[in-house]
């Protein structure tokens, strides 16, 4: 096995328009590689979106988000300096 990539190897130095070749076969798989992964990527990030999706085409909310938020109001608090003596 060996002696067939060293072979390879001479053969591409010797002749360089096979080292292009061979260098732009394996960008070419390497990017359909990369182009895989990404649609892969998108195809979960759709089924993450259409898990949420109605079927009459709306999309659900969460429940409470009409809520108010859960701290606690109250009156006309602001911050100050405090004018009070020591006893």
């Amino acid at each position: 096995m060996m002696g067939v990539v060293s072979a390879i190897a001479a053969l591409c130095k010797a002749v360089p328009i096979l080292e292009r070749l061979l260098f732009s076969v394996a960008d070419a798989v390497r990017e359909a590689k990369a182009k895989a992964r990404y649609e892969a990527k998108l195809d979960h990030i759709d089924d993450a979106f259409n898990a949420f999706v109605l079927p009459d085409g709306g999309v659900e909310q969460r429940r409470g988000v009409d809520q108010p938020p859960a701290v606690p109001g109250g009156g006309d608090k602001r911050a100050g300096v405090d004018e009070g003596g020591t006893p």
